[in-house]
């Protein structure tokens, strides 16, 4: 690999990476608002302008110069202060004083580095160009192209990622917009992501507009349960409330990117479709409660399982504890196929067909049981009579497959559906946001979960809740905390073994098991994103 130097600190950086990224190695943040790792390299807004000592000509732009052997470079000496100074004076000569009522302040590259290379006094003496604000230009993005850069990211965005090319810019002069052709309207759904990349507040997303300054939210890391790609996530809230969901950057599975309809599932979280309240009979109970009446209809019956394909590793595991247990002629079923009411979108970018995100993650655990049954098997069973009680985890068995729900019917879940309606007992699950854990994505990626508010009403983890039931039955079954789950579930499952809850990082590791289903994607393979 080639050595290279940035501010006489030496690096190793495989052939090709660019002088943005060789810097970011050492801890040397150069400015930029047109580059971006996953875009084509425009080098128009020429804020990334470093001095070259050795290697190559100087000054140049860092964003279009790979890293060769000998290169060095400077990013901290007069001429390139000067230089940062003289382009943002530049950007700034029609740049509408809008900060005040901007959404993007607190997020935006152009205060950020004014503060830090600018702060001059204008010498404009004419007054600004005024060009259009507010345009409604999508479902979910406004444009004020008074407040763009002209970075190109957007237009690039939406010909090398969408390949849709709405967006272009128009008036090649001094007069240079960002625009959309007439009569065209963004309709794609990753319209989200032109809000996330937009480096300044010309694009902004509608419903994130004027909801909340952003320094007063917190991040926290997750994944998103749209689908089985399993899309890296920022969580954004505050005081225990979710304001928006936006994309974490993992090369291997997401790059930068979500659907708009992943982005929007934060709505999920308050959702009146929540189970917030256990219940037996119909009528509300506590957990203990519940759990107990759970037990009595389970002791003794001949009890189908259904794992649950959106519920976590940990809570399958504490189904497969609870049947060695507890259950032992229990039998194991993993249903294919998604919710009658799921979104039925799917491209070639992120959104798969498969709208469960952990549905290798069920398969794996159940197969620790021997056979696992499909959808038919689990029909053929009812009608026989070979089972009479079910335990369902986090699937709508009842409403996908359209069956006559057993008298003795379990369920625990996160959201109303035709089989928390048809159950005798409901444990109410806490999101994906409201507890940790992990899924396993098609890929075969293990990728964890981070409890970020309080769960909602009286739901609890998913696998506090299955626990439960087999405290009822007389014991634990699994231990209280995650990372000893995981431990646990590591030891106890080979495909997982060595794997440590911290040992997956903010990424998460590859597994190597067979696909649950025919038409998925086999694991161990790059996630399709563009």
């Amino acid at each position: 690999m080639p050595l290279v130097k940035v501010n006489g600190i030496a690096v190793e950086v495989p052939p090709g990476t660019n002088m943005i990224e060789a810097a970011k190695k050492v801890g040397v943040e150069i400015p930029h608002y047109c580059y971006h790792p996953h875009l084509s390299v425009a080098g128009n807004c020429r804020m990334c302008l470093v001095d070259v000592e050795a290697g190559g000509r100087g000054p140049d732009i860092a964003c279009n110069m790979a890293a060769t052997e000998g290169l060095a470079i400077r990013t901290d000496t007069p001429k390139v202060t000067q230089m940062r100074k003289s382009v943002m004076e530049f950007l700034l000569v029609n740049h509408p004083l809008d900060c005040p009522i901007c959404d993007q302040s607190g997020e935006c590259r152009l205060q950020d580095y004014y503060m830090e290379y600018g702060q001059h006094d204008s010498r404009l003496a004419d007054a600004k160009m005024g060009k259009g604000k507010r345009q409604d230009i999508g479902d979910q993005i406004v444009l004020d192209a008074e407040r763009c850069v002209q970075c190109s990211r957007c237009v690039r965005f939406s010909d090398e990622v969408t390949g849709t090319g709405e967006l272009r810019l128009f008036n090649r002069s001094n007069q240079t917009q960002i625009g959309i052709f007439p009569g065209v309207r963004l309709s794609h759904q990753y319209q989200g992501n032109l809000a996330d990349i937009c480096p300044v507040g010309a694009l902004t997303l509608k419903d994130f507009r004027f909801k909340k300054r952003v320094w007063w939210l917190k991040e926290s890391e997750s994944v998103c349960g749209g689908c089985a790609t399993g899309c890296n996530t920022l969580v954004h809230h505050q005081d225990n409330e979710v304001y928006r969901f936006t994309p974490r950057r993992n090369d291997e599975v997401n790059k930068s990117w979500i659907c708009d309809q992943g982005r929007l599932s934060y709505k999920d979280v308050t959702s009146l479709k929540r189970l917030t309240g256990a219940k037996v009979n119909g009528q509300r109970a506590e957990l203990p409660e519940a759990a107990n009446a759970a037990a009595m209809l389970l002791k003794g019956a001949k009890v189908g399982v259904v794992f649950g394909a959106k519920a976590t590793t940990e809570a399958n595991w504490a189904a497969v504890k609870l049947v060695r247990a507890r259950l032992p002629s229990a039998r194991a079923y993993v249903i294919e196929g998604n919710d009658p009411d799921a979104f039925t979108y799917q491209d070639e970018i992120l959104v798969d067909s498969d709208k469960t995100p952990n549905r290798f993650g069920a398969a794996l655990t159940a197969s620790q049981l021997g056979s696992v049954g499909d959808a038919e098997a689990l029909k053929a069973a009812l009608a026989a009579g070979e089972i009479d009680a079910l335990l369902v985890l986090q699937d709508d068995v009842i409403g996908r497959l359209g069956i006559a729900a057993p008298k003795a019917l379990v369920y625990v879940g996160t959201f109303k559906n035709a089989t928390a309606t048809a159950a005798a007992v409901v444990l109410p699950a806490a999101h994906s946001i409201e507890q940790a854990g992990t899924w396993i994505n098609r890929q075969g990626r293990v990728q964890r979960l981070r409890k970020t508010v309080a769960p909602a009403g009286d739901s609890v983890a998913d696998y506090s809740a299955v626990d439960a039931i087999g405290r009822a039955f007389g014991g634990a079954v699994i231990p209280e905390m995650p990372a000893a789950i995981f431990q646990e579930l590591a030891a106890g499952v080979k495909a997982l073994n060595g794997l440590t809850l911290k040992g997956l990082g903010h990424g998460g590791q590859l597994i190597t098991l067979s696909a649950p289903s025919a038409g998925a994607d086999q694991p161990g393979q790059a996630a399709p994103a563009k």
